[in-house]
């Protein structure tokens, strides 16, 4: 088990949905739907807890995970905490533990891409300095060689636009990537800026699977969905700060 496994940044989990439509847990909770909602609550629970995937085995802080009274929680705990595993006193599920370790490495692959591409840019922008340097110089000795070549008849047809055609497109590197959605460090800028309550990296890597049912349109599709997200999150913030000035109010349970 990898002990320093964190997710938190992500505030969603993954649901692979026949995956779980197939499984054996799912088909107890057909007998029984109440052994779903107290499921799905430690789920919730153990995503976010660190190591991500486990909870401390204790019966108190299991129940109040799964927001299952002591009384039900000593009834059903064996049928809801079926497949998982207990050992260094927590329990541990292996499929959210599976989940949320593909989650860190497409984290840290969009990470390592930015840094490329921002190590590409800048070498982009080296490169050109170095080539004005060169070019200035490049004339100035040519200025007199031109002269002879006139008069022999000799032309020279390389240029620097033939250079400049070899060299790497910096538009092609991809800050971010994912099985669908794939943005240059403009478009990720872009979008960071235009929707700055979202936490965008992690609101993107929710909508790849949904993005790649969209086709060629894939990217007004995500654009759409992140700018609803954006006004859902303004109006949240609205509500906050309106309860906040009128001087509380209810405060909302903690668990929702």
């Amino acid at each position: 088990m990898n002990d320093e496994l964190d997710v938190q940044c992500l505030p969603y989990m993954p649901l692979q949905i026949e995956r779980l439509r197939k499984s054996k847990a799912w088909l107890r909770c057909k007998r029984n739907p109440e052994i779903a909602f107290y499921m799905v609550n430690l789920w919730m629970r153990a995503w976010h807890e660190i190591p991500a995937g486990s909870i401390e085995d204790d019966d108190d802080v299991l129940a109040d995970a799964a927001m299952c009274s002591p009384d039900k929680w000593e009834e059903l705990k064996d049928d809801i905490l079926r497949g998982w595993d207990r050992h260094d006193g927590r329990v541990w599920h292996s499929t959210v533990i599976e989940i949320a370790t593909e989650a860190v490495g497409k984290l840290r692959m969009n990470k390592s891409r930015t840094a490329a591409a921002r190590e590409a840019r800048e070498l982009q922008r080296q490169s050109s300095v170095t080539g004005t340097v060169t070019e200035n110089v490049t004339d100035s000795v040519t200025e007199h060689e031109g002269k002879g070549r006139e008069g022999k008849g000799i032309e020279d047809k390389t240029t620097s636009d033939d250079v400049v055609a070899a060299a790497p497109s910096i538009s092609q590197v991809f800050a971010f990537e994912t099985q669908s959605i794939r943005l240059t460090t403009a478009q990720l800028e872009q979008w960071r800026k235009g929707f700055p309550h979202l936490a965008l990296e992690a609101e993107l890597l929710a909508l790849d699977e949904w993005a790649g049912t969209k086709g060629n349109r894939w990217f007004a599709a995500v654009s759409g969905a992140l700018a609803k997200k954006e006004r859902a999150a303004v109006d949240r913030v609205s509500t906050a700060a309106a309860v906040r000035d009128r001087g509380g109010g209810r405060r909302p349970d903690p668990r929702i």
